[in-house]
């Protein structure tokens, strides 16, 4: 019987993101279909129009999910759930560099012209190609630091490589998402209430394994 050692590489790094990531769900309900998507389309028009004022492509915001579904109520007396309209849900993404003026005027304007439209913050990282080949080249070396480590420890020879796993994706760096209320207070008037922000290093890694023939 052939004599392996698998073992596995990890390598790691913390990455400075160069992106920031605004996650908006905007919705509506309306008891008629036409006017919940209407309203819906509305908002999002809006959205659409204050972005290219803070002179941003209204293209750039892309929709992540679109539903338009019946909200129902359940109904204790009857025991069956009441039709109670229309409720329509757009999510939205918007990927900005790390330009603060533009991030917090944005913020701002939204905060004002917009009713009931929270959002969330993520960071990234724009092309995390060179960062991916690094993590890679890090697994192989830390694999093959491994194996020749534990080959001497235990007295064998370390032979040929007889199989490489790793599978490959793209790598999408992004940290965790943030949420932000803006309308559980006062109405926000001055651009100085958007977030300010100072983000952290994003940690990221990937694994590579290797068997090798022993003797």
């Amino acid at each position: 019987m052939e004599r392996k050692l698998q073992i596995t590489g990890k390598g790691k790094l913390s990455v400075s993101p160069d992106v920031i990531i605004l996650s908006f769900d905007a919705s509506a309900h309306e008891w008629e279909y036409e006017k919940a998507v209407n309203a819906l389309n509305k908002k999002v028009e809006e959205l659409r129009t204050i972005i290219e004022t803070v002179g941003v492509e209204r293209k750039s915001l892309k929709t992540k999910d679109f539903s338009i579904r019946k909200d129902t109520t359940w109904n204790k007396k009857t025991e069956k759930y009441d039709f109670n309209g229309f409720r329509a849900s757009h999510n939205l993404e918007l990927e900005l560099p790390l330009d603060k003026v533009i991030i917090n005027h944005l913020l701002g304007q939204i905060a004002q012209r917009l009713e009931s439209l929270d959002f969330s913050i993520a960071f990234g990282v724009k092309d995390a190609a060179d960062q991916q080949q690094q993590l890679i080249l890090q697994a192989i070396a830390k694999a093959k630091e491994n194996a020749t480590l534990i080959a001497g420890a235990t007295g064998v020879e370390l032979k040929e490589i007889l199989d490489i796993d790793y599978s490959y994706r793209e790598l999408t760096i992004r940290s965790q998402r943030h949420n932000y209320s803006l309308y559980q207070t006062d109405m926000v008037t001055t651009y100085d209430a958007a977030p300010d922000f100072e983000p952290d290093d994003i940690d990221v890694t990937e694994t590579v394994t290797i068997t090798w023939r022993i003797e």
